[in-house]
Order: structure tokens, then C-alpha cells, then sequence
């Protein structure tokens, strides 16, 4: 169970953002959402979902791994293939996100340390 200070926002992105892997541009798009995320044990960086139509799905690879967040649901990975390299679950989705972040539902974030993620 969420702890009852333990919540999530989604708005529209202030700007248009890109998503890169090395040079490679792997996601561009004017309509993102950023979700900012507050608990009181600790502090999450806000971050950014692409529409899955603004991915190059050319470079998703299905990962068998699977992670719960009490407050967003059950998220789902893909590895990235790019320039000859495999980025293992570097992207992440909610197939049947719970209802306070309902609107990510065919979006797709990127964990930073391993895609760029910046305005374009």
C-alpha cells in the first residue's frame, strides 16, 4: 500500500524534448509528459515520457523484466539496440498504469544514465 504522502504528478512538458544515445536521436517529441514524483523517504528527479509514436521503435527490444511501483503499477522494460550496442532495460513503460498516473499509458521514459534525455 502507497504511503498516504507518497504521490505523483503529470503535466505536459514546458518544451519540446529528445531523447539521444550517443548522436543517435532515438525519441523527439512536443508532446511529453513529466511526472514528478514526491515521497518522504526520498527524492525522485522529474521524468520525462515519450508518446510511444515519438520512439524509433526500431531500436526497442522486448526485456522479460518487470518491477511494481505502488503508486504508478507494474512497469514493463525494453533494451535499446544502438551504433552496435545493447542497452540493457534502459527503457521503461506501464502497460495498465494505476489511476493517479493514468496518462502515461502509451508513453515511454528512459533512465538517464544510460539515454540522454534533454530539450530539444
Amino acid at each position: 500500500m502507497s504511503e498516504p504522502t507518497h504521490r505523483a504528478t503529470l503535466s505536459p512538458a514546458p518544451a519540446p524534448y529528445v531523447a539521444k544515445v550517443g548522436n543517435t536521436v532515438i525519441a523527439r517529441s512536443s508532446r511529453a509528459l513529466v511526472l514528478e514524483e514526491v515521497s518522504p523517504r526520498k527524492t525522485y528527479a522529474p521524468v520525462v515520457y515519450f508518446p510511444v509514436e515519438d520512439v524509433d521503435r526500431g531500436v526497442l527490444r522486448p526485456s522479460d523484466h518487470n518491477s511494481f511501483c505502488p503508486i504508478k503499477g507494474e512497469a514493463s522494460y525494453h533494451d535499446i539496440a544502438v551504433d552496435g550496442r545493447l542497452l540493457e532495460r534502459a527503457a521503461w513503460y506501464y502497460p495498465d498504469p494505476l489511476p493517479m498516473v493514468a496518462g502515461v499509458k502509451g508513453h515511454v521514459a528512459f533512465y538517464r544514465d544510460k539515454v540522454a534525455v534533454e530539450k530539444a
